[in-house]
């Protein structure tokens, strides 16, 4: 790294460790995506609960919420790895020819993978670029030519990069008569997908978001850097709280108002989204910077290190079976058991079609939470084994 950075320059000893609370992060993410938001969803028109369910479902278009952070989080991660990555490959003396094959091998697989996982899942042969793994894949390529830069450069690289994305999108000749930013085909993203993939995707997603997504990453990779440096932890904690800060506060802003400058749409990935939910990232692993490597709490996380430590594993597991086979698998016991306690009438219609049986009174709708609490756990115990025999699935 440049020495342009002054305190916060990384060394090479600090970056070879793993980062505890990196990999807690990251499997926070991963199982709140494998149990699908606990299930919570189905509280959406509860009076009490509702305001949980809205945390885990995206918003229609303007706005924030958790489940919209789920993707800048996987991206913010991936920078935030990235310094320890090539650190250690350069400690093992890779040059920058092996490093850049190794970058292109990698962002190839994320394509393939994600690929192969939207054609499985569609149930259809499709190409597309609107799934994380192969934005995360654009995006990593274009981190990786910034990586022995300043902080600074790198900085404002994610910043002009946000800005460049903004005057494009609101420059386009062809935008809906309504705007830029309204929830329309009639944009860059919508026309840039029709043009490649001869298709526009559902929900108004655009593969274009890797441009803008590419900051998050690149915001990644600074705090990666930081975490990385000699500065004392304080310091890093200090620093970590005021760019968290920074980033709610301006995307707040940028989208505040009756006619905000740049609103906050996850969807088109706006450069108040960027900021926003760049924010909330920093926050997230301010935490567990401060809890684990701080406070010294090593041995809680250990359920979330099971995870985050074979997160594409975990990911293709969850995009694969979490419905069709570990949910409805475990229904077939979990109904059936809950009926002839609770709902003994009705016995046979869990033991007939335990998918389509509704949980029993009491437990009513939090049954579901139970059920979606047992999918994790159920996808854990494999994840769990593959740790014990030192399995990690890396690309």
């Amino acid at each position: 790294m440049s020495n342009e950075s002054g305190g916060a320059t990384p060394t090479a000893g600090k970056l070879t460790e793993r980062l505890l609370s990196l990999d807690a992060f990251r499997g926070l993410i991963m199982a709140a995506l494998i149990c699908n938001g606990l299930g919570l969803a189905v509280f959406k028109d509860h009076a009490t609960w509702g305001w949980l369910a809205q945390q885990v479902d995206h918003v229609k278009w303007e706005g924030c919420v958790f489940w919209d952070l789920i993707q800048p989080s996987f991206m913010f991660m991936v920078g935030v790895s990235m310094p320890f990555a090539y650190a250690k490959r350069r400690a093992a003396g890779d040059g920058f020819a092996l490093l850049f094959k190794h970058a292109l091998f990698r962002a190839l697989n994320l394509i393939l993978i994600g690929i192969a996982l939207d054609c499985i899942t569609s149930n259809s042969f499709s190409i597309g670029m609107m799934r994380v793994l192969q934005q995360i894949a654009l995006g990593y390529i274009i981190a990786f030519f910034l990586l022995n830069l300043s902080w600074k450069t790198q900085l404002a690289a994610a910043l002009s990069i946000l800005m460049g994305y903004t005057l494009m999108w609101q420059l386009y000749l062809g935008n809906d008569p309504a705007g830029a930013w309204v929830m329309s085909h009639s944009n860059i993203g919508g026309d840039f997908d029709q043009w490649l993939f001869g298709r526009q995707s559902k929900g108004f997603y655009v593969a274009l978001n890797f441009i803008p997504s590419t900051a998050t990453i690149l915001f990644g990779v600074l705090c990666g850097r930081l975490v990385g440096s000699e500065l004392p932890k304080e310091k890093i904690v200090r620093y970590l709280a005021l760019a968290a800060v920074a980033g709610l506060v301006t995307g707040s802003l940028l989208s505040t108002g009756a006619q905000p400058l740049i609103p906050m749409v996850k969807r088109i990935w706006t450069a108040s989204f960027a900021l926003y939910a760049g924010g909330w990232t920093i926050l997230f692993l301010l935490l567990f910077y401060w809890l684990i490597e701080v406070q010294g709490w090593r041995r809680w996380p250990n359920f979330l290190v099971v995870v985050g430590m074979n997160s594409i594993f975990a990911y293709c597991l969850s995009q694969l079976f979490r419905s069709s086979f570990f949910d409805r698998g475990l229904a077939v016991f979990t109904k059936p058991l809950a009926a002839l306690i609770l709902d003994y009438p009705h016995l046979a219609d869990a033991l007939i079609k335990p998918a389509a049986y509704a949980w029993p009174e009491p437990l009513g709708l939090w049954g579901n939470v139970l059920q979606a609490t047992l999918v994790l756990a159920a996808q854990w115990g494999v994840l769990l084994w593959l740790y014990r025999r030192k399995i990690f699935f890396k690309l």
